[in-house]
């Protein structure tokens, strides 16, 4: 967890759910989804450690101190939640469960209908679950591999209400 603020304590710009920012680090630039409350003035990413990555995640866990100055591009939002839509199927796997957090949260606010859905190989690696469990109770459910809870993705999707939207983020394989 990473939770960024401006070095001069002012509130950063708010955020809609879906939305990203691009975080600038000796010269690696990588997106990270947003993942914390929009209005809280400062932003929270989640960065997964990835040891077969391109070196930004260990980077960024290896260098990254409390009050280090970083660049900032952002917030972008290219993964817009439709609030209209009557009900919204949320799915995550594994660390794509940081834009769904945050639409999981606008819609409860909103009090819309939704169902989330959040895949992974073992609930160890998986992020926010006690946050996920307080938060969204009994509109959460856990797929973890480990357990032989897979989650059955057309099923889901064939059972989604007329005009019903599916929000997911995961690896391409769950896509």
């Amino acid at each position: 967890g990473l939770t960024l603020a401006d070095a001069r304590g002012r509130p950063l710009p708010r955020w809609s759910a879906g939305a990203h920012v691009e975080l600038v680090i000796d010269g690696y630039d990588r997106k990270y989804s947003l993942c914390g409350r929009p209005d809280s003035g400062t932003y929270d990413l989640a960065i997964l450690r990835e040891a077969d990555g391109r070196g930004g995640s260990r980077h960024i866990h290896d260098t990254v101190r409390p009050g280090m100055t970083c660049k900032l591009r952002g917030p972008h939002n290219l993964f817009r939640l439709d609030e209209d839509a009557p009900f919204h199927l949320l799915v995550a796997g594994g660390i794509g469960i940081t834009p769904i957090i945050a639409m999981a949260d606008r819609l409860k606010a909103l009090g819309k209908p939704y169902a989330l859905h959040y895949c992974g190989r073992s609930r160890a690696s998986m992020a926010f679950l006690d946050r996920l469990a307080a938060d969204h109770g009994e509109k959460l459910s856990i797929h973890a591999g480990d357990e032989g809870n897979r989650a059955d993705l057309a099923s889901l999707i064939a059972g989604l209400p007329a005009g019903g939207k599916v929000h997911a983020c995961g690896p391409d394989r769950m896509i």
